[in-house]
């Protein structure tokens, strides 16, 4: 029994150690980032505040957290040129109100971008302007 009991806690430790390694690949381009506006992240508004952002280098999709709330979101991005130096910038464009709508993720390794709209309820004419926001974030 007690041969068993270490076959499967071996088994288990090397399926964590699998699955880290698979993550780590798939979600190469990890950063932080302190995003001061609500935002719209594809149709899903999300609070300002502290952020994870991990990109999926292969299919272009990144992954917002917000450990704070548990708000999650992903969305999906087309493929853009990097930055030209180390920092991670992501770029918002005002859409509706005082609310914004990622736009750019752009670091040394990747650039994304993403169709910045609100839901069409949201949106007014007033606010269809060319307004943005910039925050630089920093690596984890």
């Amino acid at each position: 029994m007690k041969s068993n009991s270490c076959k499967l806690a071996a088994l288990a430790l090397f399926a964590v150690a699998l699955t880290g390694a698979a993550s780590a690949q798939v979600n190469e381009h990890l950063v932080r980032a302190n995003i001061p506006i609500d935002f719209y992240a594809g149709s899903q508004l999300m609070p300002a505040g502290e952020y994870t952002i991990s990109v999926n280098m292969a299919d272009d999709v990144i992954t917002i957290d917000q450990e704070a709330t548990g708000t999650r979101s992903f969305l999906l991005g087309l493929a853009d040129d990097g930055s030209r130096d180390e920092r991670t910038v992501l770029t918002f464009k005002l859409v509706a109100g005082d609310v914004y709508a990622l736009r750019e993720l752009q670091g040394p390794d990747v650039g994304l971008s993403f169709n910045a709209k609100a839901p069409q309820a949201s949106m007014s004419a007033q606010n269809q302007s060319n307004k943005t926001v910039t925050v630089i974030s920093e690596a984890k």
